[in-house]
């Protein structure tokens, strides 16, 4: 049987994994392994654990909640700039609590790690709603994509890339707007960590870009090119490019054509070839070109309708 690194084994984690003793003795495992104590906030219980974070469930005196995510490297391990840097531009982006960004409340070095203390967002992500038997309505569905567009653009405006674009990466949160979970600042600092590589494609092989796939640096249009599957994804309800391997579906966002979409919303065709195309020079440029070209199909006064 295996360990799971908090001395419980795979057999014990499934017998006690819904009970409290189990939540409890994970917590104080997983808090001696990667150990924090901010001012004001108490950890609850692990909400989740990656290669290269911990995010954990806390809350404060006054019974707010917050997710509190530790990096796990050693912050020595990175250049004092970039940390700085990095730091600065979570506030800026973050503390300014813009529509669609997850609120951060807080940010620093704790135990030699960087920490962010952001808002607990309840909801379900947006791969959960799309999965449902019955899609949510059209118009919602375009809705929550202007959104997107809205807060995507808000991150390139500060000269980031998300680098990481997929419906897991949304939350629809229980009034049904869109939060997207990370500002795609994280990236550069795990190079330097060395928990990736330069020439590693970061992304999900379901969003990759063909021009990832060779190993070419990303850009805006890299972050375009997973907006397109993730509007193919609300438009019709499943992925453009779909197989029963890895290396199916890479073959496919490399050379498989750019899926029709079905005569109810082919009207979006265009958007969707102007997103998905393969090489990233006859991509649509930016944000704000998706913006005006959806402008164009629905018309000025009914941006984000039917």
């Amino acid at each position: 049987m295996l360990d799971n690194g908090c001395g419980m084994s795979s057999a014990d984690s499934g017998v006690a994994s819904s009970g409290v003793f189990f939540l409890e003795r994970e917590l104080q495992c997983r808090l001696q392994q990667f150990p924090i104590s901010i001012a004001d906030w108490q950890p609850l219980e692990v909400l989740h654990n990656s290669d290269n974070a911990i995010i954990f469930l806390a809350q404060n005196a006054q019974g707010q909640q917050a997710a509190i995510k530790r990096f796990k490297f050693d912050v020595q391990a990175v250049a004092l700039a970039r940390v700085a840097h990095f730091l600065r531009d979570c506030r800026a982006l973050g503390l300014s609590e813009q529509p669609g960004l997850v609120h951060l409340w807080d940010a620093g070095v704790n135990h030699q790690a960087i920490y962010l203390v952001m808002e607990y967002v309840h909801g379900d992500t947006l791969k959960n709603h799309l999965a449902t038997l019955s899609l949510p309505a059209l118009a919602q569905r375009l809705r929550w994509f202007s959104e997107l567009l809205a807060v995507l653009g808000r991150v390139h405006a500060a000269g980031l890339l998300h680098r990481d674009l997929k419906t897991s990466n949304i939350l629809v949160r229980n009034d049904q707007s869109l939060v997207l979970l990370d500002f795609g600042m994280e990236t550069q600092l795990l190079v330097e960590a060395g928990f990736l590589h330069e020439d590693e494609i970061y992304c999900t092989p379901y969003y990759v870009s063909p021009e990832r796939l060779l190993g070419e640096p990303a850009d805006v249009r890299t972050d375009l090119y997973a907006l397109g599957v993730i509007f193919y994804e609300l438009l019709v309800g499943q992925k453009p490019y779909e197989g029963r391997s890895l290396a199916e579906i890479l073959k496919k966002q490399a050379l498989a054509p750019i899926p029709q979409l079905p005569l109810w919303v082919a009207r979006y065709q265009p958007l969707l070839n102007g997103l998905l195309a393969k090489f990233p020079e006859n991509r649509l440029p930016s944000v704000t070109a998706v913006v005006h070209m959806l402008h164009e199909i629905q018309g000025e006064d009914s941006f984000g309708g039917v």
